[in-house]
């Protein structure tokens, strides 16, 4: 039996609850029914979340989750903090027993992990120069080594429920709906793009002209590139044929596929939901990120660059009239 197969199972109910306390909170409680169920709800929370596709509750609950593993770490053993940030995360670290200038220090993490983890924290203990340091470790106490693991927690959480998401599973149809509308009880309602009537493909940012322009010269892209090309070209207003036609010089292209794959990005197979292009963030981590310009700089998603740049086309007389 799969997770899948058990709509009512205590793992989807708290999968749903995780969320609804990261979303009206702020915070995940440690209330379980059991150790496996706690174990085995994140990933189904993560993929609920991935499913909504809404950017603010990504980052609400994947900081909620992460406070929540530093609370619980600071009252584990050095032992289990070793065993975690070494066997979960791969880190390199060293366990040590030293006292310096009044300060006890229970590890020292290798400096690559130490800067990947701490480069988001601004206080000034975190500087490199008010650590102590020695050949190529970073010593830090036991709660900054629960901090640090804080913050890959929450790196993580935000890069996996990043990911494409498949076809919503059937016995998550309700969740999903219900959690969407959990963002909006408590996040408000999501910022919607204002964008042009007819396609304007001058104003595509510059990944999207890549994504098109590798497939016309017959180049592989990967599953991240077609699943941008394909919510965009969607949410621009671009005609499902036309998308299709569009992945043809693929040298896997198969039209079945392509089509089932369309629709279903579009909201009219699987769980009727119609999803949105990736955030530059997220097509940064997967590579599809492409010769950023300067408006890339003032945006945040390729939508919002193709409303800004055929805002500006358009000023400039460049409106394109339907065909």
């Amino acid at each position: 039996m799969t997770w899948q197969s058990t709509p009512f199972s205590p793992k989807h109910d708290r999968a749903e609850k995780r969320l609804e306390e990261a979303l009206s909170k702020g915070q995940v409680s440690n209330d379980s029914i059991s150790e496996s169920t706690e174990i085995l709800s994140f990933p189904v929370s993560n993929l609920i979340l991935g499913l909504v596709g809404e950017e603010r509750a990504r980052r609400r609950f994947a900081l909620a989750e992460a406070k929540r593993a530093y609370e619980l770490l600071r009252q584990e053993t050095p032992e289990k903090i070793e065993h975690i940030a070494s066997k979960t995360f791969g880190w390199k670290l060293k366990r040590l027993d030293v006292r310096l200038v009044r300060r006890f220090y229970d590890f020292a993490v290798n400096l690559t992990d130490y800067l990947h983890n701490s480069i988001h924290l601004r206080e000034p203990r975190w500087s490199l120069s008010n650590r102590v340091m020695d050949q190529g470790f970073v010593y830090v106490t036991r709660e900054e080594a629960a901090r640090l693991i804080e913050e890959e927690v929450r790196a993580r959480i935000l890069e996996r429920s990043s990911r494409p998401p498949g076809e919503i599973p059937r016995q998550l149809g309700s969740r999903v709906e219900r959690a969407r509308g959990l963002v909006i009880k408590w996040l408000g309602v999501p910022t919607h793009y204002e964008l042009p009537s007819v396609p304007m493909p001058e104003a595509m940012p510059p990944c999207v002209r890549h994504l098109i322009d590798s497939l016309n010269e017959g180049k592989n892209v990967q599953h991240m590139g077609r699943f941008t090309l394909a919510s965009f070209l969607l949410n621009i207003g671009t005609g499902e044929e036309e998308i299709v036609k569009a992945f043809k010089p693929a040298t896997d292209f198969s039209e079945r596929m392509t089509r089932y794959q369309v629709e279903h990005i579009g909201g009219r197979r699987g769980g009727r939901t119609k999803y949105t292009c990736p955030m530059c963030t997220t097509l940064k981590t997967h590579g599809v990120c492409y010769k950023p310009d300067e408006l890339c700089d003032t945006i945040r998603n390729p939508l919002s660059y193709y409303k800004k740049k055929s805002r500006i086309l358009t000023n400039k007389g460049l409106k394109r009239e339907p065909s």
